[in-house]
């Protein structure tokens, strides 16, 4: 045992609440950027140019800027824009702010509603793209069939489209929602208590960061194998739903 003394109880506990904002960060920020990707992605698909012009824009703006800088755009620019007490009223000091810090056990809540911000706008930024080129897979017979049948425009979406353009998305945007997964270790850049910032604190504490950067290695492998057999399950499923 004396191989592991650096992993203390202290240690472990401080980990295992990193992992588990990290797991909640995960799941938070991959189910909104998957709501928000198919509505962007709708809308990139309109014949409309000012539905369609925007959602390009916002591709184009939030996929191509680092997770990173848009993290500590949202987390530190946005309130820097705001006059200094009204600042602190606004995304500081409030009873949602307290509300929140107590719910989470996040120090500063604000770091991480910003950092969820940052990563909702840059995964659903590809995913809309993802969706966009499913819809593109859809074979144009089996939409002519469902107008053919009566079916309006947002019926035929919610039937044919959205359907199919997830079904044929499905891998690529499961691999995006693991990067996404992986990108949550970017928020200990804004003081958020994630695993990652667990095993930063823990190398500042006892100078052990090979050990503890190939703990790091180790769980966030895990975690991806861990959604990527999940996913794989969902696929698999998908496809036979759709031969029934």
């Amino acid at each position: 045992m004396e191989r592991f003394d650096w992993l203390t109880e202290e240690t472990i506990e401080l980990l295992v609440r990193g992992v588990a904002l990290t797991i909640a960060l995960t799941v938070i920020t991959g189910l909104l950027a998957t709501i928000v990707g198919v509505g962007v992605g709708t809308a990139r698909l309109s014949p409309r140019r000012r539905v369609r012009l925007p959602a390009v824009a916002y591709v184009e703006v939030f996929r191509n800027i680092p997770a990173l800088i848009q993290i500590i755009f949202w987390a530190f620019a946005v309130p820097g824009i705001v006059p200094t007490d009204l600042r602190i009223a606004i995304f500081f000091d409030n009873g949602f702010m307290d509300a929140l810090r107590s719910l989470s056990g996040i120090p500063v809540p604000y770091y991480g509603l910003a950092a969820c911000l940052a990563l909702v706008l840059n995964t659903s930024a590809y995913i809309a793209e993802l969706f966009r080129a499913g819809v593109g897979t859809i074979p144009v017979q089996q939409l002519d069939a469902s107008r053919t049948l009566g079916a309006g425009r947002w019926i035929a979406f919610r039937t044919v489209l959205l359907p199919g353009g997830l079904r044929a998305a499905f891998p690529a945007l499961s691999t995006r929602l693991i990067h996404n997964m992986k990108n949550t270790a970017l928020v200990s850049f804004v003081a958020v208590p994630d695993f990652f910032s667990g095993i930063q604190a823990s190398i500042q504490e006892t100078f052990r960061a090979t050990e503890f950067l190939f703990l790091a290695a180790v769980v966030y492998l895990g975690l991806a194998a861990v959604m990527g057999t999940a996913f794989g399950i969902v696929d698999r499923r998908l496809h036979r739903a759709r031969h029934v």
